[in-house]
């Protein structure tokens, strides 16, 4: 898919998942949660745990005189084969990750470290590992951080792309934007996982302060919501430097007719009427005390754990706090009832238009590594049709190849988040909507410069003027690099 081919708005495709329509109707947005069939894992039973040795038909492929190679050295440096793992919001797939690579080494006869790594300080502790030299054998990466590296810093998989699309049926529309000719990106990861964020609402608490159930369609009007339920948190959005923060801050900057840079992605526009407009928008909420007092953070799990403490009326999720409703974690006990009381919908939109974009984790292999095709088994390994049954079931993305559209999970009345993410897999398009999605959008965006500007500006007390010319500078600064 081209980056520069306009985006079609994603809210629609979100409301088919949750709501079975084409567009976001009363009924299709206050829909509840299809009961789950009797076809699904029983929600409670943890994945299980991999067989001594792997199933035939998810054990690493044959051994080629290369990987043995590379077995034997790593085996004689007494070092681990080391791979950092995207820690995310669900302990099972964590679990499931982190067995899967354990299985894949004990069938090579080698010492494997899955480390999970916290996906808001991936980027920090990626700079760090860089300047010491310890980077991984292989990580987990998100597209932004993969198009900052680069190629000086990871090696072509090209060739296992080609062969994981040619093997399972090829890629979904979300994920073919990172196998398209014309992004830069291209070769320098294998996609797993299709990501975007939905609104979570409480129903009952937006019934009890007399505001609207129904699906917000401006972020206005979920503003206006948020703050008629302010005594129990209001909007649950994020104002530091985190991801949440920088993801829902871009869908209102989009919304109000932002974008950083020109079509050609050189000549930076953050110093437009647009963005003044965005920030009167977020000011004027921001006084009205509509965020939460908490929402200056950098914890990533800071909304999902207001939410499911029922602290919050709104947040944008992708869909783990639905799974930990209906499964537990180790930090939060199964709550069908909240899990009855949350409508979800696309996020709103904003005077000049209304994006949900979808996104895309990869899993990429560092240059600095000693076992390359190592990596590739084992990425192959991961790929495995059985290994992603068990990963996407508990873990909140939408799949990425054609043959992984199997699964009975995506069908929304078995799961109405599952149901969403895969119509965002399959009809998704670049996050970047409408910027060019190149190595200066995703530095600007991974150094969370939007939420600097609005933190200038809300917390620090600058002037919007001020603040866009500030933020002006650094991205002019970013794309001029």
């Amino acid at each position: 898919m081209n980056n520069k081919i306009k985006s079609v708005a994603l809210a629609a495709v979100l409301a088919l998942a949750i709501g079975g329509a084409g567009s976001i109707s009363a009924d299709a947005a206050t829909k509840k949660p299809a009961a789950k069939t009797v076809t699904k894992k029983p929600a409670a039973k943890p994945a299980a745990k991999p067989a001594a040795e792997p199933a035939a038909e998810s054990a690493p492929v044959a051994a080629s005189t290369p990987v043995q190679k590379e077995v034997a050295a790593l085996n004689a440096s007494g070092k681990k084969f080391t791979y950092w793992i995207g820690l995310i919001f669900s302990d099972i797939a964590n679990s499931a990750a982190q067995d899967q690579i354990k299985s894949w080494g004990k069938a090579r006869g080698i010492q494997v470290d899955p480390v999970l790594v916290n996906q808001n300080n991936l980027t920090a502790q990626v700079t760090a590992s860089l300047a010491a030299g310890t980077m991984p054998d292989a990580l987990d990466i998100s597209s932004g951080l993969m198009l900052q590296l680069g190629a000086k810093n990871l090696l072509s998989v090209q060739g296992l792309t080609d062969e994981m699309a040619k093997k399972y049926g090829g890629w979904n529309a979300a994920a073919a934007v990172f196998d398209d000719k014309d992004y830069v990106g291209k070769g320098l990861g294998v996609p797993y996982g299709i990501s975007g964020n939905l609104i979570n609402r409480r129903l009952d608490l937006l019934k009890t302060a007399g505001a609207k159930t129904t699906a917000p369609k401006t972020w206005e009007e979920l503003m206006t919501a948020a703050t008629a339920t302010m005594k129990v948190g209001g909007a649950g959005f994020a104002l530091g430097n985190v991801g949440d923060a920088e993801s829902v801050f871009r869908a209102q900057f989009v919304g109000y007719g932002g974008r950083y840079a020109d079509a050609a992605g050189k000549k930076c526009t953050i110093d437009a009427p647009a963005t003044k407009d965005f920030l009167e928008f977020v000011k004027k909420w921001y006084d009205k005390g509509a965020y939460a007092t908490s929402a200056v953070t950098t914890d990533g799990g800071w909304d999902n754990n207001l939410y499911l403490g029922g602290k919050t009326v709104f947040i944008a999720n992708p869909g783990s706090v639905y799974t930990t409703l209906l499964n537990g974690s180790a930090a939060w006990p199964k709550n069908p009832t909240l899990a009855k009381n949350t409508g979800f919908s696309a996020l709103p939109g904003g005077p000049k238009g209304r994006v949900a974009p979808s996104d895309s984790w990869l899993r990429a292999i560092p240059a600095t590594t000693k076992y390359p095709e190592l990596a590739k088994d084992l990425v192959r390994y991961l790929m495995d049709t059985r290994n992603m049954q068990e990963y996407y079931e508990w873990a909140i993305y939408g799949p990425t190849l054609k043959d992984y559209n199997k699964f009975n999970f995506w069908d929304e009345n078995v799961d109405p988040v599952h149901g969403g993410l895969f119509d965002l897999a399959s009809n998704g398009t670049s996050s970047s909507y409408p910027d060019v999605n190149n190595a200066a959008f995703a530095a600007f965006g991974s150094d969370f410069n939007l939420s600097k500007m609005v933190q200038r500006h809300l917390l620090d007390g600058d002037s919007a003027d001020k603040t866009i010319k500030e933020a002006q500078a650094v991205c002019q600064k970013i794309y001029d690099k």
